[in-house]
């Protein structure tokens, strides 16, 4: 996980996996005119969602990789191996990308205390999650904050 000291256009909010854990987040992409990104703190722990984060930030933002984010924004799902995000992670899981609204329990989560409805038009989201893990999709999951 080679890029945890790169500056990024953005900070990270992650909690340790205790019981009503809240989605890991991003603030700062919408002041550059970029989804915010969500995470299930479960996934793989504050440190390496952040790791995460910062991975897919550097991989989809990248010239080449723009056909990616272009389908996601455009609300397909796009999967790409951990490997290709950054060849240090093992490559045994498949990280999932979809665009969530401010109705995602998730996004409430990590949000609260923004009035989301206010600013909907100018932000919006992409969760990243392991592919396989379904239960992260669902919003009863996160309602009441993540269970460790």
């Amino acid at each position: 996980m080679n890029n945890i000291t790169k500056d990024f256009p953005y900070i990270i909010h992650a909690c340790p996996p205790t019981v009503d854990a809240y989605p890991t987040h991003t603030h700062g992409l919408t002041e550059i005119g970029m989804p915010e990104f969500i995470v299930d703190p479960l996934a793989f722990g504050p440190q390496g969602n952040g790791q995460l984060i910062n991975d897919s930030y550097l991989y989809l933002y990248r010239p080449e990789n723009t056909d990616a984010l272009d389908l996601i924004m455009k609300g397909e799902t796009v999967t790409i191996n951990s490997k290709e995000l950054d060849p240090v992670w093992s490559g045994e899981h498949n990280i999932c990308f979809r665009m969530v609204g401010i109705d995602f329990e998730a996004v409430k989560q990590a949000y609260d205390g923004l009035d989301l409805d206010k600013i909907a038009d100018v932000i919006s989201f992409i969760q990243i999650y392991v592919e396989g893990d379904d239960f992260a999709l669902d919003d009863d999951y996160y309602k009441g904050g993540v269970k460790g």
